[in-house]
């Protein structure tokens, strides 16, 4: 096999007769870490060795095929998961078929070079805020998760992850505060505008995102980032067996509008690919906890930071 670096990515191309588990993992870890992104080129990877390679890097959720709206909605630029605290180490991508457009490209961005082409004063900003996502969840639905017996458990849990709060308010609802700083650090230790900023501005009642002290992110960052990336990003193209990895504290990645049909592209996160640990989610409870607030139980039924009347007097903790 051949591999093929610079400061953009890098590609590991298959030699005669090779697999994509032949690969070194130790050097697909190395390879992410210094360069952000990784393809897989001519091993015309299956699901199946796609699922034994990415096994050999720790803990990954199951695969899941990349749901592609009929309307052809794009997704702004993201971190995977970085609105809330299960975000992976790494997020892999493999084309079964690229469908009737052919391989409509993902677009990526580094995030190192992103943070250090901002102004200072940006940069300044970005240091010194962290971004907030505020939501709130019917009793109803949260009782139908962990039953109505559940609810010292779910507090404990709650109470368990960092850099959340939460309150039971007074009709049953479960408000969740999740706070994750606008520049994260790379697991090669440079700084990164790496978050989910852009696409959670785009999709309000879900995110329900603010600063850290309420305020609104201010539009001039959100105008001057978002245009900043575009003019930055680079294509990765698909073709049936061709597959990825995503350094998920550097690179952010986003979707075009896509109109095609037929399009297969299979995700899988890696949770711990450089050896982060996420909150524990080996109970029942835990688990769906972990799928409340990753967003797979439901919108929320309002969003944004309680005000404070609402968190002082309606507030009833377990």
């Amino acid at each position: 096999m051949k591999i093929n670096s610079d400061q953009a990515g890098c590609e590991i191309v298959a030699g005669p007769g090779e697999s994509i588990n032949d690969c070194d993992p130790r050097e697909i870890v190395s390879l992410v870490r210094r360069h952000g992104w990784l393809v897989f080129d001519g091993f015309d990877a299956t699901v199946a060795e796609f699922e034994a390679l990415t096994s050999r890097f720790g803990t990954c959720a199951g695969t899941r095929t990349v749901h592609y709206p009929a309307g052809g909605e794009a997704l702004g630029f993201h971190a995977e998961d970085a609105y809330n605290p299960y975000r992976p180490d790494a997020i892999w991508f493999l084309c079964v078929f690229a469908g009737s457009d052919g391989g409509a490209p993902t677009r990526i961005v580094d995030g190192v070079r992103l943070l250090g082409d901002l102004g200072a004063d940006w940069q300044e900003f970005c240091r010194a805020n962290v971004l907030r996502f505020d939501r709130q969840w019917s009793r109803e639905l949260w009782q139908a998760g962990v039953g109505p017996q559940g609810k010292a458990e779910l507090d404990a849990v709650l109470r368990g992850i960092p850099a959340v709060s939460h309150q039971f308010l007074r009709n049953g609802d479960l408000h969740v505060s999740y706070s994750t700083p606008i520049v994260t650090r790379t697991p090669a230790g440079e700084d990164s505008f790496s978050n989910t900023m852009l696409q959670a501005i785009t999709e309000p009642p879900f995110y329900g995102l603010s600063l850290g002290n309420g305020a609104p992110v201010p539009p001039e960052l959100a105008e001057t980032v978002q245009q900043m990336a575009i003019d930055r990003e680079i294509r990765l193209g698909w073709k049936a067996g061709r597959a990825g990895v995503l350094d998920n504290f550097r690179m952010m990645h986003r979707r075009s509008e896509y109109n095609g049909t037929g399009r297969d592209l299979r995700a899988r996160h890696c949770e711990d690919f450089f050896g982060s640990v996420l909150p524990d989610a080996s109970t029942p409870v835990s688990a769906w906890a972990k799928s409340l607030l990753q967003g797979d139980e439901g919108y929320p039924v309002q969003v944004g930071p309680l005000d404070r009347e609402t968190a002082l007097t309606t507030s009833e903790r377990a």
